[in-house]
C-alpha cells in the first residue's frame, strides 16, 4: 500500500511550497509507507524521474530533491506488498516519453497482467511489481486510444478480469493529470480507517493538488470512488467520469 500526491501549478513550485506548511504532514506517512520515494516531474515537454527505495522522511536525496520546482509532478511513497523486492526498480512512479505513474494497492495475482501487454511495452519492464505491469498495460492503452480513453479502458478492463484491492493511480500527461479512484475500502490494511483508500483535492487559481488520506485534508474535495477525475493542465478545469 502507498500514498499519492500529484500537482499541476500556474508557475514553477516545489511540492512543498505548492502544498503549504501541511505538507509535513504528510511526509510523515513515509514513517510507515518507508519502503521507497519518488518523483515525476513534467514541464509540458519533457520528464524527470528521481526515486529509490529508501524512506522520504529520513532520505537526505529526498530532502534535495523535494525542493526543486516545475509546473506538476507526481510523489509516491511505497509500502511494499509482501513478496515483492524493495528496490530502487521497484519504486514509483513510472515513466515513459512523455506519460509517467503512481499507483496504491495491487492486482492479484501479482503477474496476472503480464500476458496482456504487447511485447515492445513488456521489454520495458525493469522491476517486479504489479503496479509497474499496470503502468504498462495502460500505456498501451493510451497508445492506441489517446490519454483519456485509454485510462478509462485500462480500468474497464482490469475491473472485469482481475481481483485488485485498490487501483487507485495518477497519471500525469502533457496535458492533464488523471486520477483513478477505484478501490474495494473492505480490502484496506487492519489498521487503517475507512478513508484509507480516499482521494482528495484542492483547487484554485493557482492550480490543482490531489492527494491520499491520512493528513488534514478538511477543505478538500473527495473524489468518489469508482470515479476518474482528469483535470486539465491548461485551465484547472475538470471533468469527471464513472468507472
Amino acid at each position: 500500500m502507498c500514498r499519492l500526491l500529484g500537482y499541476v501549478a500556474q508557475e514553477e513550485r516545489s511540492i512543498p511550497q505548492f502544498v503549504g506548511p501541511s505538507f509535513n504532514e504528510f511526509l510523515k506517512l513515509s514513517e510507515v509507507h518507508r519502503d521507497g520515494w519518488g518523483i515525476a516531474r513534467n514541464d509540458g515537454r519533457a520528464t524527470t524521474l528521481m526515486k529509490a527505495a529508501e524512506t522520504a522522511n529520513s532520505s537526505s536525496n529526498f530532502a534535495t530533491a523535494i525542493e526543486e520546482k516545475s509546473k506538476s509532478a507526481l510523489l509516491h511513497f511505497r509500502w511494499a506488498t509482501p513478496g515483492l523486492g524493495i528496490e530502487d526498480s521497484n519504486s514509483h512512479p513510472f515513466s515513459q516519453d512523455d506519460i509517467s505513474f503512481i499507483h496504491n494497492g495491487s492486482i492479484k495475482p501479482y503477474d496476472a497482467l503480464l500476458g496482456h501487454i504487447p511485447a515492445d511495452l513488456l521489454r520495458l519492464r525493469t522491476g517486479t511489481t504489479d503496479s509497474e505491469l499496470f503502468f504498462l498495460f495502460t500505456l498501451s492503452k493510451i497508445k492506441s486510444l489517446g490519454v483519456i480513453e485509454g485510462v478509462r479502458e485500462s480500468i474497464a478492463e482490469i475491473k472485469s478480469q482481475f481481483t485488485y484491492s485498490s487501483l487507485n493511480a495518477m497519471v500525469l500527461a502533457p496535458n492533464y493529470l488523471i486520477v483513478v479512484c477505484e478501490n474495494n475500502p473492505e480490502n484496506r490494511p487492519d489498521w487503517a480507517t475507512d478513508e484509507y483508500y480516499q482521494l482528495r483535492y484542492r483547487r484554485d487559481e493557482n492550480g490543482i493538488v490531489v492527494a491520499s488520506s491520512g493528513w488534514d485534508q478538511s477543505e478538500w474535495e473527495a473524489i468518489p470512488n469508482h470515479s476518474i477525475a482528469v483535470f486539465s493542465r491548461k485551465d484547472f478545469s475538470l471533468s469527471l467520469f464513472e468507472c
